[in-house]
């Protein structure tokens, strides 16, 4: 029975090391090509079928926002949106708190001088990046982050009983280059994170396009391999 299940993950494995390798040559391929298909516009379609991090703080499960940070070769793209599920959630732009860890340098990122904005439904505008170096760097840009404002579905409590209401939120997209980080040329295997206190607990993390959860599976199926492998071993040693 052990043979026939060792047999099993080992051939689960292969075939999950397989794809996964695949997988990822493909993801940096397309990272180094810069094909990922985002437009800073303040259009936000191009973010429809990214990947999003429900992130929140610890004990709120009200206030969620969501999350995509992905890598090219030549630049970092941060998406988030407000989305709180019951009205009276927090769903205003935040321009300050964002803190870039890229190969374990460290970088304060703001937006519009650390001021929010009020815009009307389903318009966009255009604000400034600031990028503070913790080395003490710092750099401002124009044209790579947008805000907009947006219907979204929350839910109200009526009579006990949620019910569907009418909201707004506002959402951001940015573009942060590589060559605007002080002291950063090569990204080829670093890892890069996002954080913000402010807004959610953790960080969001991304390195060379790969996809964390992925890895983790396979690395699930290594564990289980060698548990296996080595129930033999552990019994040999015990009766000599």
């Amino acid at each position: 029975m052990k043979s026939k299940l060792l047999i099993f993950l080992i051939t689960a494995c292969a075939f999950l090391t397989f794809h996964i390798t695949n997988a990822q040559a493909l993801a940096n391929d397309n990272n180094q090509a810069g094909d990922l298909g985002i437009s800073i516009d303040g259009k936000f379609d191009d973010w429809a079928d990214k990947d999003k991090h429900p992130m929140k703080a610890s004990g709120d499960d009200d206030n969620i926002k969501n999350v995509s940070f992905l890598t090219d070769n030549n630049n970092i793209y941060l998406y988030i949106s407000m989305e709180p599920k019951l009205v009276d959630g927090y769903t205003d732009f935040q321009p300050s708190g964002y803190i870039l860890t890229v190969g374990g340098k460290v970088f304060y990122v703001s937006f519009n001088d650390n001021r929010t904005v009020h815009l009307n439904v389903d318009e966009s505008k255009a604000v400034s990046l600031g990028i503070y170096g913790a080395d003490g760097s710092n750099k401002t840009l124009n044209d790579l982050v947008y805000v907009n404002r947006r219907n979204i579905t929350q839910h109200r409590y009526v009579q006990g009983t949620l019910r569907p209401t009418k909201g707004t939120s506002y959402r951001f997209e940015a573009k942060i280059p590589f060559k605007d980080l002080h002291n950063i040329s090569n990204t080829a295997g670093q890892n890069i994170k996002i954080e913000n206190p402010n807004l959610w607990n953790g960080s969001v993390q991304a390195s060379g396009g790969s996809t964390g959860p992925v890895l983790l599976a396979s690395t699930g199926f290594v564990i289980a391999l060698g548990s296996v492998v080595g129930l033999p071993i552990l019994k040999k040693r015990r009766q000599s």
